[in-house]
Formats: C-alpha cells, sequence, structure tokens
C-alpha cells in the first residue's frame, strides 16, 4: 500500500488531486482513498489532503502521519515543519517549484528523493491560471508509478468537462519535465526512534463512569480514556458475535476506537466488552466473515 499526503493551500486543489488519483487507481481494479483535512476553510489557507493505494482492501480510516510520499503544491509551505512530518528519510518529496533553483531544495535533497517540476508555470501556460493540482499528478505519478497516465483521463474528463484537455495537457508535460534529485544512502541517516511501551498506558477495567468525568473532559494522562466506561453511551444496538464464523482476525480489535472487541481467552476467537462498547458499528461494518451484527440491547 502506498499512502500520500498532499500539502497546498486552500483554492490550489490539493483534495481534487487525492480524489483524481483514488479514482483512476478505483477504476484500474486497485482500492483508493482520497479524502480532506482542513483548517480554516478560506482561500490561502494551508490545507492537507491524504490518499491510499492498494491492491487489497484498506482497512485504515485514519489521516496518514508517516507518508511514504509527500506531495507540496506550493514551495513557501517548505519551512513548515509538518510538511516533512513522519517522512522518513531517503523517500520521495514531490515539490512545485522551478526544477533550475537547486538552491531553494539544496537542503532537502539531503535527506529526501526529490521530484521537482515548475507545475504552476505549466498550469498557467496550459489552463490559462497557475493552479497546479492537475499538473502535479502529472509529477505524481512521474515519480511513483502509483496509476498510469492513461487512467486518469475520464476522471479528468468527468471533473473539468471543456476544460479537460487543457488540464490532460498539463498532465502530460508535467510528467515530462519533472526532475530527480536522489537522496543520499538512508544508511548514513540516524536509526530511527525505539518504540514505546504501551503497558504503562493501559488499564484493564473503567475507574469511572463517564457522566462522572469533571465537565470540560480534559485529558491529563496519555492512556487516561481507558479509565472511562463509555459503553453508556450505547444507544443504537450492540453487536453480537457469531463465535462459529469468528476467525479471530482482530480486525475488528484493530478498527474498534474503544478498544472493546479482545481476543477470547482460548485464542479462537473475539470477545465483546460492555463497558467500553458505545455501539458505533464499525466493527460490523469491517468484519471480513460478517461474524458480527448490530442487534437492539437486550
Amino acid at each position: 500500500m502506498k499512502e500520500i499526503r498532499f500539502h497546498g493551500r486552500g483554492g490550489q486543489g490539493a483534495v481534487t488531486a487525492a480524489e483524481l488519483v483514488a479514482q483512476a487507481a478505483i477504476a484500474s481494479d486497485q482500492y483508493a482513498q482520497g479524502f480532506p483535512n482542513f483548517g480554516a476553510e478560506r482561500r490561502g489557507a494551508p490545507v492537507m489532503a491524504f490518499l491510499r493505494v492498494s491492491p487489497t482492501q484498506i482497512f485504515l480510516r485514519e489521516r496518514i502521519d508517516t507518508p511514504d510520499v509527500v506531495v507540496v503544491l506550493d514551495h513557501s509551505l517548505l519551512g513548515l515543519p509538518e510538511i516533512t512530518q513522519g517522512l522518513a528519510p531517503g523517500n520521495t518529496l514531490i515539490i512545485n517549484a522551478s526544477p533550475h533553483n537547486r538552491q531553494a531544495v539544496e537542503d532537502l535533497a539531503q535527506r529526501y528523493r526529490l521530484a521537482v517540476v515548475d507545475a504552476s508555470r505549466i498550469a498557467a501556460e496550459t489552463i490559462g491560471m497557475p493552479i497546479a493540482n492537475t499538473a502535479i499528478i502529472g509529477a505524481l505519478v512521474r515519480a511513483t508509478g502509483i496509476v498510469a497516465l492513461q487512467s486518469l483521463h475520464e476522471p479528468f474528463r468527468e471533473r473539468f468537462g471543456k476544460r479537460a484537455e487543457q488540464n490532460l495537457e498539463a498532465l502530460h508535460l508535467a510528467h515530462d519535465q519533472t526532475v530527480y534529485y536522489e537522496a543520499p544512502a538512508v544508511a548514513e541517516h540516524s536509526a530511527a526512534p525505539p518504540p514505546l511501551n504501551w503497558e504503562e498506558y493501559l488499564r484493564g477495567e473503567a475507574l469511572q463512569p463517564w457522566p462522572d468525568v469533571e465537565i470540560g473532559c480534559d485529558v491529563h494522562r496519555p492512556g487516561s480514556s481507558r479509565e472511562f466506561a463509555t459503553g453508556n453511551w450505547r444507544t443504537a444496538g450492540r453487536p453480537v458475535l457469531d463465535q462459529e464464523s469468528c476467525i479471530a482476525c482482530g480486525i475488528c480489535w484493530i478498527s474498534c476506537p474503544e478498544m472493546a472487541m479482545q481476543l477470547s481467552a482460548d485464542g479462537t476467537a473475539m470477545d465483546w466488552d460492555t463497558t467500553y462498547c458505545k455501539g458505533c458499528g464499525i466493527c460490523v461494518a469491517v468484519c471480513p466473515k460478517d461474524a458480527l451484527s448490530m442487534e437492539d440491547e437486550a
């Protein structure tokens, strides 16, 4: 699975870019997600969008914090620490900037594999305005091969109508004009920090019912939400498990926001914990064997 994070400003089309590539991937018999993350909803404000593409079904639903690829639609954002946050040394960073201005990306080229294209110029020349999203997709395809260029033609025509051909021209020109700067060997970079030991944060039983929490619901310690009995939120029924169909794959446990699903004592199936389950039904939706169903409370 490839995980890609887009950074741009409101009005530059970062969200549209993620959605178009997702549509092309799905049309190519892959699985894909394309979704936004907005701050202030105004033109010019920093915007993030996320894209996952996989040959197999995708069960993740959260934002992408450790991307394989980062796409930057506005080079003025490069000074922000969140642009490269979570991007491992040696991974790919795609930038909308002039490939001739090596000085602007010199520091980044020491850590990442760069793919640089002047997407704004290409967009201005082909579309008539410097909206770089369709051009930057060309660089993304060139750098990753995540989809075929041809697979983007139909999504472009559906999205842009009469202006589709101009956007397709921008796509192909950017694909051909992308310039690479290869990063030094990853071995030269420092090792990743050791994983956290989560045992100190986890508790087996809830210490307080949710209504007893102080108004404001401040979280004072990592993992302390385990102290609160969220099961009394449940109003839309509860999940019921068919033990014979359950294969103990653990996908319901991974997906449950409250850790209300646990492996049974004998390790052959999952158990449901009434203390924490809020009845959201996510476990039912993700179960690959349809072993879970929602039923009214007994």
